[in-house]
């Protein structure tokens, strides 16, 4: 799974788990699980969650790679890592 991150500045803590095809995201202590395995190739996925806004900004599968882009959070002074994070492989 490769995974690029969109930054948003927010005050609300935003985290992810990963397991296999699954994501799960976390927002101020409430819980969403995106399960990507079903997805099949050259499909891009319709992503319905609870948390206002939805985390998960797109996923499809190229070439058999799940590709997913997820927003972050940062404060009103992020270092160079978080205004700028790299794409992540799993």
């Amino acid at each position: 799974m490769r995974i690029t991150y969109t930054p948003q500045r927010s005050d609300v803590p935003l985290s992810y788990e990963f397991s296999g095809e699954t994501i799960t995201a976390t927002q101020d202590e409430t819980t969403d699980s995106f399960d990507f395995a079903g997805l099949p190739d050259g499909r891009e996925a319709i992503i319905d969650g609870s948390l206002d806004p939805c985390p998960v900004l797109s996923a499809e599968r190229v070439s058999g790679e799940l590709i997913v882009t997820l927003r972050t959070h940062h404060g009103p002074n992020p270092t160079q890592a978080e205004a700028f994070p790299e794409e992540e492989v799993i």
